[in-house]
C-alpha cells in the first residue's frame, strides 16, 4: 500500500524545503545480480534539468530538456486535453476577455495549476472547448524575464490538429496563429513559445513506460498550502497501470501475487516522487527500496516489478538507480 498519511506528507514538505543543505553522499552496496535488470540513469542533471522517457523492454532512455516546452497536447484523434509545464512553475488563468488586451498587472489574475495526477477535471486549462474563445493568460514561470506572460486563445481541434493564436502580454498586437498537428502514434505533442514551434520529441506511446520529470506537487496539508516543484515520475498511462506496495519483500513478489494482491492505478503520478526521501543524518536524498512498484501493460498484461536503490552516483544527485524484473 502507498504510504501517504498526514504526518508523512508534512515531513516531505519539510524535507523538500531544506534539501539545499546536503552533505557528502554515503555510498550504498547494490544487491547481488539475479535475473533482474539494474539501471543507473545518468544525464538527468542534479535538479532534473532533463526529463527522460524510459522503456522497460529494452532499457532505453530518451532525454529532452525540461524547459524545452510550455504546453502539452493530447495527441489522440479524439483528444482535446492541454496541460502546462509544471516543472517550470507554470500557471494558467482564464480571463473574461474575448480579445487580446493590454494589462500592466498580469500577475493579478486567478491562476491555476494542473493536478499532478493528470485528472482531466483538475487541469489549469479546463473545459477550454466550452470557453467560447475567451483569452487565457499563461505565466511561464519566474525563469523568464522576457515573454513571461503569454495571452492565448484556443480556437478549435479535430482529429488531426489543434488551432490557437497567441501573443506576448508585452505586445498583444503582434499575434501568432498556430495549427499544431497531432501524431496519434504519440501520447502527446508539445509547443514552445520560446522557439515558436511544435515539438514531437516524445517516443511512440508503445515505446516508453514512465518518464523522469520535474512537476508541481501541492501539499494541501500545510497552512497555507505549499506548491513545490518535485523530481519524480509520470507513468505512460496510455498503456500502463501501476500498483505501489511496501508490505512484500521485492524478491518474494511472484506473478500470482502481482495479479491478485494489488490495486492498480492509471493516475499519471502513480509512481510519484516519494520513492526517495531526505536523510537528515547524511543530508542526502536516499531511495526507499522497501517500496515496490508493479507496472502492468493493460494491452499485453505483462507485469514488471521495480524498486529504487539510490538517488546518487559518486556524489552526483539526480542519478536514480533501480532494478526491475519482468514477472509475466
Amino acid at each position: 500500500m502507498r504510504i501517504g498519511n498526514k504526518i508523512y506528507k508534512l515531513l516531505i514538505v519539510l524535507i523538500v524545503l531544506i534539501s539545499a543543505c546536503e552533505k557528502e553522499e554515503v555510498k550504498i552496496t547494490l544487491p547481488a545480480r539475479g535475473n533482474t535488470t539494474f539501471m543507473v540513469i545518468e544525464n538527468l542533471g542534479k535538479d532534473f534539468e532533463k526529463q527522460g522517457f524510459f522503456n522497460l523492454k529494452d532499457s532505453t532512455l530518451t532525454l529532452v530538456d525540461n524547459n524545452s516546452w510550455d504546453l502539452s497536447f493530447d495527441a489522440s484523434n479524439i483528444g482535446s486535453n492541454i496541460t502546462i509545464n509544471g516543472g517550470m512553475d507554470m500557471y494558467a488563468a482564464k480571463t473574461n476577455k474575448y480579445n487580446f488586451f493590454k494589462t500592466n498587472n498580469p500577475d493579478t489574475f486567478n491562476y491555476k495549476w494542473d493536478a499532478p495526477c493528470g485528472c482531466i477535471d483538475s487541469l489549469a486549462i479546463l473545459n477550454w472547448v466550452q470557453s467560447n474563445g475567451k483569452v487565457y493568460i499563461l505565466d511561464r514561470g519566474f525563469n523568464y524575464t522576457k515573454d513571461r506572460y503569454i495571452q492565448i486563445k484556443f480556437l478549435s481541434f479535430n482529429a488531426y490538429s489543434y488551432q490557437f493564436e497567441y501573443a506576448s502580454n508585452d505586445n498583444p498586437e503582434a499575434r501568432f496563429f498556430v495549427e499544431l498537428p497531432k501524431d496519434t502514434t504519440k501520447a502527446h505533442v508539445y509547443f514552445s513559445f520560446t522557439t515558436k514551434t511544435h515539438l514531437n520529441f516524445e517516443p511512440n506511446k508503445a515505446d516508453w513506460d514512465f518518464c523522469f520529470i520535474k512537476y508541481r506537487h501541492v501539499f494541501f496539508e500545510t497552512n497555507p498550502i505549499t506548491k513545490y516543484v518535485v523530481r519524480g515520475i509520470f507513468i505512460n498511462n496510455t498503456k500502463n497501470i501501476v500498483a505501489v506496495d511496501s508490505s512484500y519483500n521485492f524478491e518474494t513478489i511472484t506473478p500470482s501475487i502481482a495479479i491478485k494482491n494489488f490495486v492498480y492505478s492509471n493516475l499519471r503520478d502513480a509512481m510519484g516522487y516519494d520513492w526517495k526521501v531526505y536523510n537528515f543524518t547524511t543530508g542526502q536524498y536516499v531511495a526507499r527500496p522497501i517500496v515496490n512498484y508493479l507496472i502492468k501493460n493493460w494491452y499485453t498484461n505483462e507485469i514488471y516489478k521495480l524498486r529504487f536503490l539510490d538517488f546518487n552516483d559518486n556524489g552526483i544527485k539526480g542519478t536514480p538507480k533501480f532494478e526491475y524484473l519482468l514477472l509475466k
